[in-house]
């Protein structure tokens, strides 16, 4: 798994966690939902661990979801904040 990839596995995880569900996470990312659902797979056949309980009420964020979100939280607020210095940096010469 390349690192490109790895991101795209845990910002689709982030976006179910937070959205509640694959449609809402596949809406809020600009995608579909069973590439949602690939990439949510995909990261918990890479990590061994289911990361939701799917039931009739939704999902349920497991405790290695609950675990796990707090550390990707993390890297989402670092790739906004590397984001929003390239931004800045584009408007800089550089010295």
């Amino acid at each position: 798994m390349t690192s490109a990839q790895s991101w795209d596995l845990y910002r689709s995880f982030l976006a179910v966690a937070e959205a509640g569900s694959f449609t809402a996470a596949a809406r809020r990312l600009a995608t579909t939902q069973p590439t949602v659902g690939r990439h949510v797979a995909a990261l918990e056949e890479a990590l061994g661990a289911s990361l939701f309980t799917r039931s009739s009420r939704g999902i349920v964020l497991t405790a290695v979801c609950q675990d796990l979100k707090r550390h990707i939280d993390v890297m989402s607020a670092a790739a906004a904040a590397a984001e929003r210095g390239a931004h800045g940096a584009k408007a800089t010469p550089a010295r």
